[in-house]
């Protein structure tokens, strides 16, 4: 069974409200830039006004001179206001098929 809304996040940067994708593309431009997922993480515990507008830019699909754009509205917005989001969204790249880890994933066994 797909889980085609898991880990989707909305933020509204400014005016606009974008749609942050859980995709490979937006994983592999994330580690491309800072090297991991585990290395944006720390971009985003430390308030980054570049790791947040890449993190969200990677979701919403912008790319070239738009994530330039975007870091310019995350700035005016309020980084702060947007690292809760941007956050949310990378532990879903972390693990894109939802549900709990851990957990069953399949049919319940019957008891006998």
């Amino acid at each position: 069974m797909s889980k085609t809304l898991h880990g989707t996040v909305e933020v509204k940067v400014g005016e606009r409200t974008l749609v942050l994708k859980p995709t490979l593309k937006a994983v592999r431009a994330i580690e491309s830039r800072f090297g991991g997922l585990r290395a944006a993480s720390h971009g985003l515990h430390a308030v980054s006004v570049d790791a947040v507008a890449f993190v969200i830019a990677a979701g919403a699909g912008i790319e070239g001179e738009g994530i330039e754009l975007l870091t310019e509205e995350v700035w005016q917005h309020g980084v702060s206001d947007l690292t809760l989001a941007a956050t949310r969204f990378l532990g879903a790249l972390y693990n894109p098929r939802g549900g709990e880890p851990g957990k069953p994933q399949g049919p319940k066994a019957s008891a006998p």
